[in-house]
């Protein structure tokens, strides 16, 4: 599987082009190395690929403002002591108002339905995950999944 470190088992550490073909070609290199983690069900590769989708997709989109030029950071480590599945996605946009995402986040009547494009992903990446924290610039995001048994 790979490096350990203090911080678990790497799975997966690349910079990737900002093209929508390669990220859907990095998002399954990375399921196929995640089915080497015991214990992950279908649902949670389902899961996974989701939240690999939307915060790629957003970096590309949003952060790198489809820039073909531009790149996007994937890391994602396995911490096997307690389960936990990280992913940090970085682009090299300029980065976005991190604020105003919390802060809907934090309103119970923030809703996907009426939601516009923009802020919609990361609602869904919010529900599957079971912490998202950003970097202060907004243009990193790691989340982390509790890969206990349903």
């Amino acid at each position: 599987m790979s490096v350990k470190q203090k911080e678990g088992i790497k799975i997966y550490s690349e910079m990737i082009s900002s093209d929508a073909f390669e990220v859907c070609r990095q998002v399954k290199v990375i399921l196929g190395r995640l089915e080497r983690v015991p214990g992950i069900d279908a649902d949670q590769q389902f899961d996974i690929r989701v939240i690999l989708s939307e915060l790629l997709q957003n970096a590309i989109r949003h952060g790198n403002a489809n820039d073909s030029n531009k790149k996007v950071l994937i890391d994602v480590w396995y911490h096997d002591d307690s389960r936990i599945l990280s992913i940090c996605v970085t682009d090299q946009g300029q980065g976005f108002d991190v604020k105003r995402i919390i802060e809907c986040r934090e309103k119970s009547g923030c809703d996907a339905l009426a939601m516009d494009e923009s802020g919609r992903g990361l609602y869904i990446v919010q529900s599957l995950c079971d912490d998202i924290q950003f970097n202060p610039v907004g243009n990193a995001i790691t989340v982390r999944m509790w890969l206990d048994s349903h």
